[in-house]
């Protein structure tokens, strides 16, 4: 199984390695032949290339990061730092994205001369090194942090299509007004597809709960019989395939060998049934809460 690990984490550095040189080559050719041709469509698209490097080089960065084991610092490993390249990756999608929107209401309010020609070159070579890209990167499993990065690829591949049909018909038709079009259509779309991955990366930093039915559980843990009362639950995700529950149970008072076994046989029923990964229960006996015993008990003279 090491040797799998090994062998995947390889597959998944020299893909990156791959889709980083491929991203830099699209960006030099787009934003050149975007400022030859007079093309925002172009050039926006170039700067989106840019941020797939600047994306791929965060998540693979990630990668390696996540892999590093646990220490007596960080108990939990670095399963984390994939979840933060995928933020930092949405959040500066989204950016570029609302910059690309406010330069495409810019080019409808002025439209300059645009070379069709040029800019269909460019563009068809644009989309086949994206389609190349693309098929690079997924070929990896897909986590948080790949699908952030694969968006970036997937946005730019939408984008070229769109620029070779503006320039098909700038060239044809000279219909300038759709290069600031496909620029606006594309522009949404990649925010629209970014805000889910941006979404579910900050629940899993902010610790929100992934969607865990917690009465349920309560509910659950209640039915058992020796079970007298359920608080402080607490739910939250390590990462987009881990998930961690905590809470206290009051119990009947009974010996410590029999008070594992029925915290085993609790934490295996909600493993089973919510398919949560580490599962804490703190017992406790005649929890004050409950008004089994007596505050007086408790305070000093």
């Amino acid at each position: 199984m090491a040797m799998k690990h090994e062998h995947g984490n390889e597959m998944n550095n020299k893909n990156y390695l791959i889709a980083t040189i491929m991203n830099v080559i699209i960006t030099g050719a787009e934003l050149v032949g975007g400022l030859l041709a007079g093309s925002l469509a172009l050039v926006s698209d170039a700067i989106h290339n840019l941020t797939d490097v600047i994306s791929l080089v965060i998540a693979w960065t990630a990668q390696r990061i996540s892999s590093k084991e646990m220490t007596t610092k960080n108990t939990f490993g670095y399963r984390r730092a994939q979840i933060i390249a995928a933020f930092v990756n949405s959040t500066f999608l989204i950016m570029v994205s609302l910059f690309l929107i406010i330069e495409s209401i810019r080019g409808f309010l002025n439209p300059h001369p645009i070379q069709g020609a040029l800019m269909l070159v460019i563009a068809v070579i644009g989309l086949v090194a994206n389609i190349v890209t693309g098929l690079v990167l997924a070929r990896n499993e897909g986590n948080l942090n790949q699908r952030a990065a694969l968006l970036h690829v997937i946005g730019d591949a939408l984008s070229s299509v769109g620029v070779i049909f503006a320039a098909v018909m700038i060239t044809w038709v000279n219909w300038l007004w759709l290069d600031p079009l496909i620029t606006l259509l594309v522009a949404i779309y990649i925010m629209h597809e970014t805000w889910s991955v941006l979404k579910e990366a900050t629940n899993i930093l902010m610790e929100a709960n992934p969607d865990v039915d917690l009465q349920a559980i309560k509910k659950v843990v209640l039915s058992c019989s020796y079970v007298k009362g359920a608080h402080h639950f607490h739910v939250w995700q390590l990462d987009e395939d881990r998930t961690l529950l905590t809470f206290h149970v009051t119990m009947e008072n009974q010996s410590l060998t029999q008070v594992e076994k029925s915290i085993l046989e609790i934490q295996e029923v909600i493993s089973e049934k919510y398919h949560i990964d580490h599962v804490t229960i703190q017992p406790e006996v005649d929890h004050i809460d409950d008004q089994i015993v007596d505050t007086n008990e408790c305070q000093t003279n």
